[in-house]
C-alpha cells in the first residue's frame, strides 16, 4: 500500500491532464500536466503544475513549467472551487488540446 505525500493530504480533487507513458520513457525523463484543489489554512486553492519536454510539443511554447495559482475561494466556497478545478482539467477530450487551454489561464495565474 502506498503512503500518501504530506503535500497532497489536503487535496479535495486532483486530476493528471497528461503524463508520459513510462513504457515507452521507462527510465525518463518523467513529465507531466496536473490541476488540482485543495485545502489552504485560509481557503481553497486551484493550482496548476505543468513539468512538460522543453521542445514545446505540448503545451503552449511560450509557457514555463512551474505550479501556478489559478484560483482561490474563500472557506465558505469549497464546492466552487472543486468544480473550477473539474472544469479547468476537463476543458476538452484531448489532453493536448486542454494543456493548452490551461497554459492560456496562466497569464493571469500567480506563478510559484
Amino acid at each position: 500500500m502506498h503512503s500518501i505525500p504530506e503535500t497532497k493530504k489536503s487535496h479535495l480533487w486532483r486530476k493528471i491532464v497528461w503524463h508520459t507513458d513510462p513504457e515507452e520513457h521507462p527510465l525518463g525523463p518523467f513529465h507531466s500536466a496536473e490541476v488540482y484543489c485543495c485545502e489552504e489554512a485560509n481557503g481553497y486553492a486551484v493550482w496548476y503544475v505543468r513539468k512538460l519536454p522543453k521542445d514545446g510539443s505540448i503545451g503552449a511554447p511560450d509557457v514555463e513549467n512551474a505550479d501556478y495559482l489559478l484560483s482561490f475561494y474563500a472557506r465558505t466556497a469549497r464546492d466552487e472551487a472543486i468544480e473550477r478545478a473539474v472544469l479547468i482539467a476537463n476543458s476538452d477530450p484531448d489532453p493536448h488540446k486542454a494543456i493548452v487551454a490551461i497554459d492560456r489561464l496562466t497569464a493571469s495565474a500567480q506563478r510559484v
